[in-house]
């Protein structure tokens, strides 16, 4: 995955915020075809070919956070102010949640390995020795790699004692679990949809920014400008996302229009309730392993690729449905709007008539640098009795759902527990082999994004620095661990 302190993301961020304002100030229909030109002026220095074809990438970028489908939907002979009187009379549909620019790709050439100048053509000669294919060979006292024999498997890379064998991936291909990412027959990026988990890996990996998420974040600021009663359902990892505590994002987010802000912790408390119960009567029959069910890209990997597990999953519903639920109940007429660090949280929402929008915390940032709010700078709002459901806060961290199921659990010490912390490709292949060869535990917890949700493609900072803003609440019962390595920037 991309650092994510990048150029590309301060650009998105930028054009977000343009976008928020003119929307804001009902200029956008009237000015929303300036904006590339604002962004990238004459005199900037184009970090692609031209200033031409980096305007053309702004175009896009606003075309994304319209909610354009622009694989399906671009049309070169319509201007912006078109796109944006339709997307403000109706809004897109939110599935898919990724689209491609095929004129940001690069067509990066095919995932290889090659051979440095730091190549001693040492006597030992590892990359010689443990190659399945004899691909390698000697000229001139150096290593030379037979690409059309080799099969990218590794083992030169990983034994050669002076780091000479160079990996060149293809980020996006790289970054997805389920090889959904394919070049096309131009070499352009394709996404496989029937694949697609919709864990937002390869749109954090490209550096050219050609996979791109379509933003709901319109019909979100339609609700809000509308005076519409709107319940902002914050995840329990937006908590470290803002230089300020918890009860100032609160008042952050009433100030930016929100009519109240409730913890979507206090679904996670319900969702932990009844997955306890449910696995101890699990226990109590023998039937085997249960998996938490409350990542959406897990239950969208289950439905498309691994289907046996369907019967290991929890009967659960997620955080943010519970949530949704409990916050129809209180106001049947409110609009309820999960703001979370994740993409696939989108599709389980298009499947829910409970919630009505979602918006990730970069948008959400956005949002507050358009309409001029600084969270340090607000004063904290009370955020109510927390005390049944401040444990599930961990929800946000790694083995922090199986941390919270425990505590509701009548005998901890006799659940065996198992963390799946990230699924990338390696653990993929190792969750298939489940069906035959079971995990050696009671509750398996699975989280796509290494880290827990701090990780998600949706973020504002480093997982690092998210853990040291959140205090004291990232506090986990130690549980077993299944680590993916996942290479960050």
């Amino acid at each position: 995955m991309l650092e994510i302190n990048n150029q590309y993301n301060h650009i998105r961020a930028k054009v977000q915020t343009e976008v928020l304002k003119q929307f804001f100030g009902d200029t956008l229909e009237q000015d929303v075809d300036k904006i590339p030109f604002y962004i990238i002026p004459k005199e900037r220095v184009p970090a692609r070919c031209c200033i031409y074809k980096e305007r053309a990438m702004i175009r896009y970028r606003i075309m994304a956070m319209l909610g354009i489908n622009i694989e399906e939907d671009d049309d070169e002979m319509k201007s912006l102010s078109e796109y944006v009187k339709e997307v403000l009379e109706k809004d897109t549909p939110p599935v898919p949640i990724l689209t491609t620019i095929s004129t940001a790709c690069s067509a990066c050439p095919p995932d290889r390995y090659l051979i440095s100048d730091a190549c001693r053509g040492c006597f030992a000669r590892p990359c010689l020795a443990n190659c399945p294919k004899d691909c390698i060979s000697f000229t001139n006292g150096k290593a030379h790699i037979d690409e059309s024999r080799c099969i990218r498997c590794g083992k030169c890379e990983g034994v050669c004692p002076f780091h000479a064998v160079v990996h060149i991936p293809v980020p996006c291909e790289q970054a997805c679990p389920v090889d959904a990412v394919k070049k096309n027959e131009e070499g352009y990026v394709e996404i496989d949809y029937k694949k697609c988990i919709s864990c937002g890996r390869c749109a954090t990996s490209c550096p050219f920014g050609a996979i791109v998420e379509r933003s709901g974040l319109i019909p979100v600021v339609k609700m809000l400008k509308s005076k519409e009663h709107v319940t902002a359902m914050i995840a329990p990892a937006i908590e470290g996302q803002f230089p300020g505590t918890l009860s100032q994002i609160k008042s952050a987010l009433l100030a930016s229009g929100f009519s109240s802000v409730v913890e979507v912790s206090q679904g996670a408390e319900t969702t932990s309730v009844h997955e306890a119960a449910e696995l101890g009567q699990r226990k109590e029959e023998k039937l085997g392993y249960m998996t938490t069910s409350c990542c959406p890209a897990y239950m969208e990997l289950v439905d498309k690729h691994i289907p046996f597990l369907s019967e290991k999953r929890s009967s659960a519903l997620s955080p943010m449905a519970y949530t949704a639920l409990w916050c129809k109940e209180q106001n049947k007429d409110t609009k309820t709007v999960f703001i979370s660090p994740c993409l696939a949280k989108k599709v389980e929402a298009a499947r829910m008539k409970s919630v009505d929008g979602v918006m990730t915390f970069v948008e959400l940032a956005s949002l507050f640098l358009a309409k001029g709010i600084d969270v340090r700078e607000m004063e904290g709002s009370d955020l109510g009795d927390t005390s049944l459901f401040e444990d599930c806060r961990e929800f946000a961290l790694s083995s922090g759902v199986a941390s919270s199921v425990l505590r509701r659990v009548e005998n901890p010490e006799e659940v065996a527990v198992l963390s799946i912390d990230g699924i990338d490709k390696r653990m993929f292949r190792s969750m298939k082999i489940w069906e035959k060869r079971p995990p050696e535990a009671d509750l398996v917890e699975v989280m796509c994004c290494e880290g827990g949700c701090i990780s998600g493609p949706g973020t504002v900072v480093k997982p690092s620095v998210a853990k040291r803003l959140r205090g004291g609440n990232n506090a986990t019962t130690p549980v077993k661990s299944m680590r993916t390595p996942i290479v960050r920037g």
